[in-house]
């Protein structure tokens, strides 16, 4: 493994075409068997690809289901992470506008959930004190609506789960050996229904990613069916492996919308405020 940085100029390597783009990063082909994570010019980016760098040592220690780390990289002023290249289509891309296909993948995400929840790594719960964190960086929160998430947080378990903490359809890869999970720059140890909390909010959200498949943009304003199917199905499974209340994962919802805050646009900022205030004065 390539623990070290190295430096790499455009003269030496030529980076390949673009294979995904998120909130933080772009993904390019690097060689015929790597993909380099690029993550986007941002005074946040060194710390950034440091968190993910030592996530991503860890998930290769565990021998999870996640590309083969090989180290961190400069390319031309940018801080990247370079993994082993995953064949395949992201879940989010393969589902089907039928109940099929929707029930199949969301149980499929919730096995996979389930089964890395089980890990346990030795470390110190830190998943809380994340989210609560964020608090002092969300000016949009009155300090009496911080104080009454932290009491909330305050009862709730700490637990020692392995939480992958952004696990949705378009972080699992469906490669010709089975799904890969992808994205583990947000790794916390924790209460499992606090990681089920974070999927549970971004499945039901109304955002959607760029690379949303075209039958679930062109329906999505009409029709949400589909996407609440998904987190039916997903919710069902995960609930009859893991035996988990409803009522464990909905107590996780104000401190995990209020963490949420930070990474959304103006409008989606104000939809999360309104759910938190309506969750925090019932």
């Amino acid at each position: 493994m390539r623990i070290q940085m190295e430096t790499r100029g455009a003269a030496e390597v030529v980076i390949g075409r673009q294979v995904g783009i998120g909130n933080t990063a772009s993904v390019y082909e690097w060689g015929s068997n790597e993909v380099v994570k690029l993550f986007h010019p941002t005074e946040f980016a060194r710390s950034d690809a440091e968190k993910e760098a030592r996530n991503a040592e860890l998930v290769s220690e565990l021998n999870l289901k996640a590309p083969r780390y090989s180290g961190r990289i400069e390319y031309e002023g940018r801080h990247g992470l370079i993994y082993e290249k995953i064949e395949g289509p992201t879940m989010l891309v393969r589902i089907e506008p039928n109940q099929e296909s929707v029930s199949y993948h969301a149980r499929l995400m919730a096995q996979l959930q389930h089964e890395f929840h089980q890990v346990r790594v030795g470390r110190e719960s830190n998943l809380k004190k994340e989210l609560l964190g964020r608090l002092n960086w969300t000016p949009e929160l009155s300090d009496a609506e911080k104080s009454r998430i932290r009491d909330i947080a305050a009862g709730l378990p700490d637990g020692d789960a392995f939480c992958h903490y952004d696990l949705h359809p378009g972080n699992i890869i469906l490669s010709p050996n089975g799904p890969v999970l992808i994205d583990w720059m947000n790794v916390l140890i924790g209460d499992p229904a606090a990681d089920v909390a974070r999927s549970a909010m971004i499945i039901r959200s109304s955002d959607l990613p760029p690379d949303a498949p075209e039958w679930l943009q062109n329906s999505w304003l009409a029709d949400r069916s589909h996407r609440l199917f998904f987190y039916e199905q997903y919710w069902n499974e995960y609930q009859a492996l893991s035996g988990m209340n409803q009522q464990n994962v909905e107590d996780w919802l104000a401190p995990t919308w209020a963490a949420r805050i930070l990474e959304v646009d103006r409008s989606s900022k104000n939809d999360l405020l309104t759910l938190i205030r309506e969750r925090i004065t019932a």
